[in-house]
């Protein structure tokens, strides 16, 4: 289909950059027009990872909470068999794979403040944690605002 998300939302910062940019004066809201047009090439670029992080990272958080069973009360156990018996029928439809993420992501959240865990389980949660930070597709650093004008008093 074309064009393609990727190519509207670059053709979007395209236009933001060469006509808006330049008619934006005031400092503060050019910093935020150029953070908005950061963010849209951020999304242009991490748009088709989305659903493949989604599935990858499904199936390890599920993985990781059936790790924690052991050291989890029974109720919290059976609602992560009930999620692991139900994983979203469309695997490449974006927003099922992320409404069974904010599942999972919920259930660990639960597990993680479960006094029993053992520190090898509490680290194995840590490692977990780091690595999905890293392979995170949408990571965005805005642009450094400017200072604020300083105002000498005599």
């Amino acid at each position: 289909m074309r064009p393609t998300v990727e190519e509207q939302l670059h053709g979007t910062c395209r236009i933001l950059g060469t006509v808006v940019a330049p008619c934006v004066a005031d400092p503060l809201a050019r910093t935020i027009l150029d953070n908005l047009i950061a963010n849209l090439r951020m999304l242009a670029e991490a748009q088709p990872k989305v659903a493949g992080f989604l599935r990858a990272d499904n199936a390890a958080t599920l993985h990781l909470l059936v790790s924690l069973c052991p050291a989890l009360p029974p109720e919290l156990v059976s609602r992560i068999a009930a999620a692991h018996a139900a994983p979203p029928t469309d695997i490449d439809d974006p927003a099922a794979l992320d409404g069974h993420n904010g599942l999972l992501r919920g259930l660990l959240a639960e597990a993680v403040v479960c006094p029993d865990l053992s520190l090898a389980m509490r680290a194995a949660v840590e490692r977990f944690m780091i690595e999905r930070a890293s392979r995170v597709p949408m990571r965005y650093v805005p642009t450094v605002a400017p200072s604020a004008p300083s105002s000498a008093r005599t």
